[in-house]
């Protein structure tokens, strides 16, 4: 049944009609059901197209609206759909629905436009309602209603069917179309030139053709009866007769075809692509755009168009790759060819691991588990050179028998006896041994901190895990094809026979075949029959959330799915979990398996360690962890012997290595290539730039590698003018060579070399020195060194107190007229005193920071400023918050992120510079003292004093003479013993309780001190590496990890934040200004400032915009490397770069240059700014590095 153009009917019975209704009618149900197989609803709009169909299928429910498909209860959906069987695809030009239910086929075919056709079983005959008739097999009795025929428009008001919230008017008088005789012969062509064979009765069609003519905007256009030349084709192509291509460019056209496919009247609807060249269906052909014969339509390639089979691409985990394209994967090459892989198998090693404490993998892929504790052949073999066999240790690592684990893997011949377990190597006679070693074609070596590797030259590899839990990979080459025996099976490519059992037979069980491979007396293995996460609940839920990242969506490990299948790596992981005491190991070593098993197929996980709790490695000293590690070249004996240590895995291991660049030593640090000792036999070594002498060869330890000069090389003609060679095996006046040659270095200590040995090597002539750079200099040229960096002859620093000039190598120093030096009170109650003593107390008192007047005589004094604590953390951790500055009669008070003044005082001028980070204050006591106060409105608040009078200072800020020792002077004048008998005699209010002990946070709240460790730990990162050898890092680092452990009601992050803060800002103050602030780590919104405007009363902003005034941004400091007149520190500024705003014009002034320094080579980064002038500027330093997120 269907309806077309602007009412057409044709019923299940071929019964044609019109009528142009615009309600909700139904199209076709069955009748009198309470619940009917199908119930198909539709409405045309006023411009005659149908504008909503509506599909019931049972519970589905499929509405058609303006173009797009929605189902209930899964929202709009994209073609081809299928579920619950229903399918919905194009067909053609159109789209059809086919459903296949419980004992029903049903077919609904529409084309977004005016067509809709309905397809039904033949048992609904006499059961269907509808404007389709009720499909009794006679046409003329369609419009029959209780025994009465009624009129098209009466028929179709009982079709009628509102939505829930309308009432449609039906048309209530019948307009019985007339067609004009005049359009007769033309339709009548019309029809033919379409099919003029077919059997379907013209008759009704020429009628609607007639009545689409008149009805027309322009009457007699051939294009007027489209529709119904276009439902008589279909019509005709249902009842398998032939169709013509009767559509041409202006005459019911199907519009332009894309790409090379072309219109045919007829043409199958299934599409052969080159997904599926082969595609057949029985189905009646359509009308569209098709592929030309002998094409298919690429459907890999995003631009669909149609292609000779043999130009088909190929897809392999979502990429694409062009026909003839060949990929390589572990054990096989493919070749793309006409839409498919056409692989070749290579001869591939075998693979047998022993994972997860009880869990192994054979040869031959099959996976098994056992619970026991022995000694097991792991693999025996007439390949192995010596009677060698592979053996497996498995022991009890928990209270229940099914808790036991892999704990060392031993290799035994006639000639060796390799014992590798967690802990080291130990060889036959049960000597420990140290890694790397060697015995005849066996050598072992660390491939990186978790991995142990045994590499031979007989085609056996053995990889060990030896953290967070012990596993084993064994590797042969295909010489060992069916030809091992053991745990790993026998290798023949077949899984079913792998538990071959020591007799020769094999086995149905795990257990079974394990128990027939132990190599000592000992029990049975145990098979688990529960499983282990029934007994608790918790554990299990536990384990399968944790586990479960492995198979979900979104998650690292979800790019390996297509490649690995993460079922049995799950089912795995939740046993493990469950199994075992110590949980996380195990979670992570199945995460790890999984991810080993991707990488084998060339796909590394990054970063997957860091998406699961617990699963992150940290490293020791600078090394860092990479995911695809290996010893060669990052290890100082891989340089000295490449023999023992690079041995690359086919599969990428994880680990501990050193940065690029740098190389582990004997003493597990790394370093560059210049300090690697080198490696002699019998595991000595000489450290670097040594010599050794071996067979009348001098050998020098360079780069990590012995440099051997023999008698060949004449070794004076590698030393340059004006060097000398001397060496010691002439006879010399001086017995020790060239130990003693003059450097600048040894100028400056002053101090005679103490030669031990001879050494020969080139020296510089008499009254030249030897410079950083090994170049000879007269003594007046030798540089001087500051904070690893180099400076010239003549050239100047300035410190705080001192401006420094380089004299022949030192620095003469001559003290300022002015000196200053700064009190910090940072963080939750940490001091650094003038004279540079720290300490940290915890009270919530009023306290004395600093005040004048302490001596004996007891003079007025002109400021004091008091700190008041409160408390911030619940282990009682406090942070400054509230500071009193009384100047005479001139107070000021800053609490709650803003400042008060009160009273006054002639003699004292202050300035007041507010910035978005900090408050500032420049206070003159004339005659006496110029301060400058900083406060970030948070905890962190800075005093920098410079005095012109010898006055002394007291308070928690020490008593500022220049000597740290006495510090913990006492308001009673006597030095204190302890921090807390200091701080608490410095009360402003005698009746405030003391302080009795300093609290620990991070012990009282040890979850968060991983947190605070990691977080705080950019301080000792690269970001921070121009400023390491400036100021010391660590107790700065332990402040910021006190003060994340402490802050715990809230503002964590701020305390980290002003903790990391204080550090650049000590970096600052030595000319270091590093850019350590990113939009994810620590940010400070300075934009606001560009959009928003203080409001008249100027204590609060407002928004006002405007576009051209884009110019405050944040700084770390002002003018890097160039002298500055203000304390510098960082903030929001809205001068430009090279300009900084000088509060006494009131305006932006441009920076002033000053030279660079050279940099010498000690110095931690290669290329590091610095200046001259120290307290008063600063060298930008921006690192790129991923800053740990908070």
């Amino acid at each position: 049944c269907s309806t077309w153009g602007g009412g057409h009917f044709s019923t299940f019975d071929k019964y044609q009609y019109d009528f142009t209704g615009t309600c909700n009618y139904i199209f076709a149900t069955v009748c009198d059901e309470a619940s009917p197989d199908f119930n198909i609803q539709f409405r045309r709009g006023l411009d005659k197209k149908i504008a909503r169909i509506i599909i019931e299928l049972g519970p589905s429910v499929v509405v058609v609206e303006k173009g797009s498909i929605s189902v209930r209860s899964v929202g709009v959906i994209k073609l081809p759909y299928t579920s619950n069987g229903i399918q919905i695809a194009p067909y053609g030009r159109n789209i059809r629905l086919v459903a296949k239910l419980m004992e029903m086929e049903l077919v609904v075919m529409w084309n977004n436009d005016d067509y809709l056709m309905v397809l039904t079983e033949k048992k609904y005959m006499g059961k269907t309602c509808g404007m389709c008739g009720n499909y009794d097999g006679y046409e003329l009795n369609e419009f029959v209603s209780e025994g009465k025929l009624l009129d098209t428009y009466k028929f179709a008001a009982l079709q009628k069917m509102d939505d829930p919230s309308e009432i449609c008017l039906s048309e209530e008088i019948s307009i019985s179309p007339v067609p004009h005789k005049k359009y007769a012969m033309i339709c009548s062509q019309l029809l033919n030139l379409v099919s003029p064979t077919c059997s379907v009765p013209k008759d009704g069609f020429v009628i609607r053709c007639q009545l689409d003519m008149q009805d027309c905007s322009e009457p007699g256009q051939k294009n007027c009866t489209c529709p119904t030349l276009s439902e008589y084709s279909r019509q005709c192509a249902m009842s398998h007769q032939m169709v013509f291509n009767w559509r041409t460019e202006n005459f019911c056209s199907v519009g332009k075809c894309s790409a090379n496919q072309i219109y045919e009247e007829c043409g199958s609807p299934c599409i052969k692509t080159c997904s599926n060249p082969e595609y057949s269906c029985s189905s009646h052909c359509t009308y569209g755009c098709f592929c030309p014969e002998g094409t298919v339509l690429d459907d890999i390639s995003k631009n669909r168009t149609c292609v000779h089979i043999k130009q088909c691409p190929c897809t392999l985990n979502g990429k694409t790759y062009a026909p003839g394209e060949t990929m390589k994967a572990a054990c096989r090459t493919c070749k793309c060819t006409m839409g498919q892989w056409n692989c070749k198998d290579l001869p591939c090693p075998g693979r047998c691991s022993l994972e997860g404490g009880s869990f192994v993998t054979t040869f031959d892929s099959r996976s098994y588990r056992f619970h026991g504790v022995c000694t097991y052949i792991l693999m025996k073999s007439p390949s192995l050179p010596h009677n060698g066999t592979l053996m497996a240790v498995y022991e009890k690592s928990g209270y229940s028998h099914s808790e036991t684990s892999l704990s060392a893997v031993i290799y035994l011949s006639t000639k060796d006896k390799i014992v590798i377990s967690q802990n080291e190597l130990l060889t036959d006679d049960d000597e420990l041994k140290r890694l790397p070693y060697i015995s005849g074609d066996i050598t072992i070596f660390r491939q990186s901190s978790m991995y142990i590797q045994m590499y031979t030259t007989f085609g056996l590899e053995l990889v060990v895990q030896t953290s967070p839990v012990f596993q084993a990979y064994v590797k042969v080459g295909p010489q060992f094809k069916d030809r091992t025996l053991g745990l790993c099976g026998n290798y023949n490519g077949d899984t079913t026979d792998d538990f071959m059992t020591s007799m020769d037979i094999t086995e149905g069980t795990a257990s079974l075949f394990v128990d027939s491979w132990r190599a000592g007396n000992c029990h049975p293995a145990l098979e688990r029959d529960t499983d282990p996460c029934a007994l608790s609940q918790l554990n299990k839920i536990s384990a399968e959330t944790h586990c479960s990242i492995l198979t979900k969506k979104g998650t690292v490990f979800e790019k390996c799915h297509a490649v690995v299948n993460p079922i049995p790596f799950y089912k795995r992981c939740v046993y493990q979990a469950c199994n075992y005491e110590e949980t996380f190991p195990y979670i992570c070593s199945a995460l790890g398996s999984y991810a080993r098993t991707c990488s084998s197929m060339g796909l590394i996980l990054e970063n997957w360690r860091n998406s699961m709790d617990n699963c992150s490695i940290t490293c020791t000293g600078n090394q860092t962890f990479s995911y695809n590690t290996q010893a060669c070249d990052r290890t100082c004996l891989s340089l000295s012997n490449r023999a023992l240590e690079c041995h690359p895995t086919d599969i990428p291991i994880e680990g501990c290595h050193c940065p690029q660049g740098t190389y582990l030593n004997h003493k597990n640090e790394c370093v560059r290539k210049s300090y690697c000792p080198c490696y002699l036999e019998d595991r000595k070594y000489i450290l670097p730039d040594q010599s050794i002498i071996t067979g009348g060869i001098t050998c020098y330890c360079v780069n990590g590698r012995l440099s051997c000069t023999g008698r060949l090389q004449n070794p004076a003609e590698s030393c340059k003018a004006p060097k000398k060679y001397i060496s010691c095996s002439d006879s010399l006046e001086n017995k020790y060579g060239a130990t003693c040659a003059p450097t600048c270095q040894m100028l400056a200590t002053g101090i005679e070399c103490i030669p031990t040995k001879c050494e020969s090597g080139c020296v510089c002539a008499d009254g030249l020195y030897e410079n950083l750079d090994g170049r000879c200099v007269p003594a007046e040229e030798c540089p001087c060194e500051y904070g690893g960096l180099a400076y010239g002859k003549g050239e100047q620093i300035q410190t705080e107190c001192d401006i420094c000039t380089c004299k022949k190598g030192k620095w003469k120093c001559v003290q300022k007229s002015v000196c200053s030096s700064t009190c910090n009170l940072y963080g939750e109650g940490h001091i650094t005193t003038f004279d540079g003593q720290r300490f940290v107390f915890d009270g919530n008192c009023e306290y004395i920071l600093a005040m004048d007047g302490c001596s004996v005589n007891r003079p007025v004094s002109s400021f004091k400023i008091v700190t008041e604590n409160v408390i911030c953390g619940k282990s009682g951790v406090t942070c400054s918050r509230s500071i009193n500055i009384y100047l005479g009669n001139l107070t000021f008070i800053l609490r709650d992120e803003t400042f008060t003044i009160s009273g006054e005082n002639p003699g004292v001028q202050y300035n007041v510079k507010k910035n978005a980070l900090h408050l500032m204050f420049d206070v003159i006591i004339p005659g006496k003292y110029n301060m400058t106060l900083i406060w970030n409105k948070h905890m962190n608040f800075f005093i920098k004093i410079s005095r012109e009078t010898q006055e002394t200072i007291c308070g928690l800020c020490g008593n500022y003479n220049g000597n740290m020792k006495d510090d913990f002077e006492t308001r009673s004048k006597y030095v204190a013993s302890n921090e807390l008998e200091f701080v608490n005699s410095w009360k402003e209010n005698p009746l405030c309780g003391d302080v009795y002990f300093v609290v620990d946070p991070c012990s009282k709240n040890p979850y968060r001190k991983a947190w605070a460790e990691k977080t705080c730990s950019i301080i000792n990162s690269l970001v921070f590496s121009a400023c390491h050898n400036k100021v010391n890092r660590m107790p700065y680092y332990e402040a910021c990890v006190r003060d994340s452990c402490g802050c715990d009601i809230g503002g964590d992050c701020e305390c980290m934040c002003d903790a990391i803060a204080v550090y650049a800002m000590a970096c600052l103050d030595k000319g270091i200004c590093i850019d350590w602030r990113t939009p994810e780590f620590c940010p400070v919104y300075c934009e606001y400032y560009n959009s928003h405007k203080k409001t008249v009363n100027g204590d609060a902003y407002s928004y006002g915009y405007n576009n051209d005034n884009c110019t405050w941004h944040y700084r770390p400091c002002n003018c890097p490397n160039q002298n500055y007149k203000y304390v510098n520190i960082e903030g929001c500024y809205n001068c430009s770069h090279d300009e900084y705003f000088d509060y006494a014009k009131k305006r932006c002034m441009p920076c002033v240059r000053t030279v660079q320094p050279k940099v010498s080579r000690s110095s931690t980064t290669s290329t590091l700014p610095t200046i001259p002038s120290i307290s008063s500027s600063a060298a930008t330093v921006s690192i790129e590095t991923t800053n740990p997120t908070v």
